[in-house]
C-alpha cells in the first residue's frame, strides 16, 4: 500500500521509503540549488494552491480564486475549453519498488491534442506547470510517471501516451508543450540520486 506524508513530503510503499520523481529528477532543473531559497518556496506555495484549484475544477467544483491564482485559473479553464480533456486520473499517486520511485501524475486521460502534436484523439499523461518549462527536466519527469502508470496498468493496452506539460501563466494564458519520453535520462537521474543518499549516510 502506498502512503503519502505531506509534512515531510514522502512515499512510502510496504514499508519502504521511495523518493518522489521530482526529487529524482531535481537534477534536470536549472534552479534546483537555487541562491534564493524564498523565491522557490513562495513558487512552490503558488504552484501547490493552482494544482489543488484546478483538481477542483476537474471535479467540477468551484475552488476559491484568490488574486495570487486567479489568472492561472483563467489559463486552466480556456485550455480545458480548447481541448475539451476527458481525465481517467487526477493528481494521482503512484509507486514501484522495482522501479524505485513514488509520485503523484497530475492528469492522465484522452483529448485532442493540436494537429502539430496528434491527429485524433490520443492518450496522455499531462504535467501541470506555473514555472519555467525546461525540456531536460519535463522529459525525465514525465518518463518517470509513465513508468509507474506502466507498471501500475501492468503494460498498458491503448497506444503510448503523449507526454505533455501545461504551462499556466498569470496573465490567463498557457502553453502546451509535449515530451519525448528519454528512459537513459531518467536512469541518469535515479543514479544521481542514489550516489547522493549514500555520500549522506557517509
Amino acid at each position: 500500500m502506498l502512503t503519502f506524508d505531506e509534512a515531510t513530503h514522502t512515499y512510502t510503499l510496504d514499508g519502504i521509503q521511495l523518493p518522489s520523481v521530482t526529487e529524482v529528477t531535481r537534477f534536470c532543473a536549472y534552479d534546483y540549488k537555487s541562491d534564493r531559497p524564498w523565491l522557490a518556496e513562495a513558487a512552490a506555495r503558488r504552484g501547490t494552491a493552482v494544482h489543488e484549484a484546478c483538481a477542483l475544477i476537474d471535479y467540477g467544483e468551484d475552488p476559491e480564486e484568490t488574486p495570487e491564482i486567479a489568472g492561472y485559473l483563467k489559463a486552466y479553464r480556456r485550455f480545458l475549453a480548447d481541448y475539451k480533456p476527458e481525465w481517467e486520473l487526477i493528481e494521482h499517486p503512484m509507486g514501484n519498488l522495482e522501479i524505485g520511485v513514488a509520485g503523484t501524475m497530475d492528469r492522465f486521460g484522452t483529448m485532442n491534442p493540436a494537429p502539430e502534436i496528434s491527429y485524433g484523439l490520443a492518450p496522455v499523461i499531462l504535467e501541470i506547470k506555473t514555472g519555467e518549462l525546461h525540456n531536460a527536466a519535463l522529459s525525465a519527469q514525465l518518463t518517470g510517471y509513465d513508468l509507474l502508470l506502466w507498471a501500475e496498468l501492468e503494460g498498458y493496452k491503448f497506444p503510448p501516451p503523449l507526454l505533455l506539460a501545461l504551462k499556466l501563466s498569470k496573465d490567463g494564458t498557457y502553453i502546451l508543450r509535449m515530451s519525448q519520453s528519454n528512459r537513459e535520462l531518467f536512469d541518469a537521474c535515479r543514479t544521481l540520486h542514489k550516489a547522493t543518499e549514500r555520500k549522506k549516510r557517509t
